[in-house]
């Protein structure tokens, strides 16, 4: 076979090379001769392309040296500092797809000319257009899918526990299941408390700048951010929120707001939005004596309900009025009577809250209401109006001379509060409802004189409900203690009130279904406890609107429809109710509550606090269910109590002090 080593096919491809071996001639010099000839091919080629890069280098070398030079100024050290800023943004790296380069990233034009595309065939086609349609790439979800991934894991994990639990007949093996899955919720609760507190700082401090921009000048100086100090969180929200509403009045006045009332430019939608936190319960020191509601069945063979039943009964009778204390509020409540008129001849005063409705306690206060009844206000139906506005304008032009009146009033009420011997800590506030504060020496209760409407319409809805629900009045003064030793029950702290609490209790126990295996018409009062909490830790205030008359709930939405207009013309509480059901702008995590004595009144407008009373809620329900599941509760000499009221005994001891008037 003739020699074909200069054939054309000697090349440096590996399968050119075995065939030009396998035509080769054996001997010794042919073969010695083309391993020089192929050395010196790779060698020639291993130079050439070492030169060629060597070449890109240089190139752009220069080009950088080129580019610095121009960055540089001598004269001007603020523009060379700028140009290597610029510079620098220039450089940054980004992740892009390998088939499209960065627009914002800079390169050299003689790269781009060394980087021929390739034509694209029809599967990158499809690819390419797939992507386009808005399809995500993979390496976009892939952290998304991660994060995705690893909740899916425990969820499946969690599930896995519920399964295996359901499936023990042993009740001292499901409880110890159920431990390891409490175990489980609890790390990741402790997870979440750090990222919480974290937004909660960050939302702390955007609030400050806030106000350091817009309340001009402060009204009170901000405090460092406390993560236990929830009522100035709440007081900071309060005065950004009453900033914001006065410009929104301006710009409704000016016509420029419309929509969902955001204030573009310069408060954000999310501004006021915050993460809540569970709230401790108050630490009170005292004896170790057993709580006076610690009791046990008589039976020996009880269950945990029937403890819990009997606890609850037992705290909501020691709670009551001692005699006492009766007669020492209503020696106080005639001296008030009595005082009041005297001080502003032109006025009138009567009871009203706890003191008329039964449901007062221990450390409830003495509300006395303060009107005119010889005044003769003018009607709006003898009025004329040109437009709304103006209609608007007289309302607004009625309500601040009578706000007037009534502080005139409560000061001559508060002059002569400070005159008498027994009251100290006197003052007014000039809130909504203009009020007179004060502290009665011998019984230390506390005293409000209130500029307030009449509540004949609440007093007797409050009658009705407390006839209906037999439970509501001990599970309303448990529910209004537990509040209270969280610091949840002030609203001007973002808490709620008597009356809105009253309510809240009455709409879960409306809703709260009957026990398929008891004959009862009631469910257990332990039952209705349970409920309430699970009932307000689980319950959506930024989606729904719940109404007790009718019993029910609607979606909050800007707009209603149509129907819903034209059927609001002849129905006043279902207009109320689309004006309540539209979520209030900054704040649309505020309970919306209809209340059934004044439909146009929201319950749950001032509760900012609401995310707080949820986690709060969603604690105490898991722990006492906890409690009630184990099997070894009965061998632990606390009360089942002690992890919702505490030892409040020690707290309402002092007010319990009997006083002779």
């Amino acid at each position: 076979m003739p020699c074909q080593l200069r054939l054309p096919r000697l090349c440096d491809s590996r399968h050119t090379y075995h065939y030009t071996l396998r035509h080769a001639v054996t001997s010794r010099t042919a073969l010695r001769l083309f391993q020089q000839v192929r050395r010196a091919s790779d060698a020639a080629k291993v130079a050439e392309r070492e030169a060629a890069r060597e070449a890109i280098k240089e190139k752009a070398r220069q080009e950088l040296l080129r580019r610095l030079n121009q960055s540089i100024d001598p004269n001007d050290l603020s523009a060379t500092l700028e140009a290597h800023r610029e510079s620098n943004r220039a450089s940054v790296i980004h992740q892009v797809p390998t088939h499209k380069s960065d627009p914002e990233v800079w390169r050299p034009n003689f790269l781009n000319a060394l980087s021929k595309p390739l034509p694209p065939s029809s599967k990158s086609r499809t690819v390419r257009a797939h992507y386009r349609s808005g399809a995500p790439r993979p390496y976009e979800y892939r952290v998304q899918r991660d994060i995705q991934n690893r909740d899916r894991s425990e969820q499946d994990t969690l599930a896995e526990f519920s399964e295996t639990v359901a499936k023990t007949t042993n009740e001292d093996d499901a409880y110890q299941l159920k431990k390891m899955k409490d175990a489980a919720l609890l790390v990741r609760e402790q997870r979440a408390a750090v990222d919480t507190e974290l937004r909660n700082g960050q939302n702390y401090e955007r609030w400050t700048k806030f106000l350091h921009e817009h309340e001009k000048p402060l009204m009170a100086e901000i405090p460092e951010y406390d993560p236990k100090d929830r009522h100035t969180f709440f007081d900071l929200i309060r005065r950004v929120y009453h900033i914001i509403a006065r410009e929104q009045k301006k710009a409704k006045t000016l016509g420029v707001l419309k929509g969902p009332d955001i204030l573009k430019g310069m408060a954000s939608p999310m501004l006021l939005l915050y993460s809540g936190v569970l709230r401790p319960l108050m630490s009170l020191k005292g004896s170790n004596d057993p709580e006076p509601w610690n009791r046990r069945p008589k039976n020996k063979g009880y269950s945990h309900r029937e403890w819990f039943d009997l606890e609850i009964t037992k705290f909501a009778e020691w709670m009551q009025l001692t005699p006492s204390e009766k007669a020492a509020r209503a020696k106080l409540t005639e001296t008030l009577l009595e005082l009041v008129p005297r001080a502003a001849p032109d006025t009138g005063a009567e009871p009203f809250g706890s003191q008329v409705t039964g449901l007062t306690m221990p450390n409830s206060d003495i509300d006395i209401r303060i009107y005119e009844p010889n005044f003769n206000a003018p009607r709006q139906q003898d009025q004329e109006f040109a437009d709304k506005d103006e209609k608007h304008a007289w309302q607004a032009q009625q309500k601040a001379e009578k706000k007037t009146r009534m502080i005139a009033h409560l000061s001559k009420v508060k002059s002569h509060l400070e005159k008498h011997p027994d009251f100290d800590q006197i003052e007014i506030t000039e809130s909504y409802y203009p009020l007179v504060k004060a502290v009665h020496l011998p019984t230390r209760l506390k005293v409000q004189v209130v500029a307030t409407k009449s509540s004949d319409s609440s007093r007797e809805a409050i009658k009705s409900y407390l006839e209906e629900l037999p439970h509501l009045k001990p599970l309303f003064i448990l529910m209004k203690t537990t509040l209270n030793l969280r610091g949840l029950s002030d609203p001007w702290h973002g808490g709620f009130g008597s009356y809105s609490l009253f309510m809240m209790c009455v709409v879960a126990l409306k809703s709260a279904p009957l026990e398929p295996v008891k004959q009862n018409p009631f469910n257990s009062i332990s039952d209705d406890f349970l409920y309430i909490l699970k009932f307000w830790s689980r319950f959506d205030t930024s989606k729904k609107l719940l109404t007790i008359e009718p019993l029910g709930s609607c979606q909050k939405k800007l707009w209603a429809t149509n129907e819903e207009i034209e059927a609001s013309k002849t129905d006043f509480a279902l207009s109320a109710r689309l004006r309540l059901a539209k979520p209030v702008s900054y704040k649309p995590y505020l309970l919306a509550l209809q209340d059934p004595a004044d439909p146009i009144n929201d319950l749950g407008r001032s509760g900012m606090a609401i995310s707080d009373l949820q986690k709060t809620l969603r604690k105490l329900h898991r722990d006492l269910i906890e409690d009630l599941e184990d099997p070894a509760r009965k061998k632990n000499p606390s009360a089942l109590l002690k992890g919702v009221v505490g030892r409040c005994d020690r707290f309402f001891d002092e007010m319990r002090i009997p006083v002779d008037l």
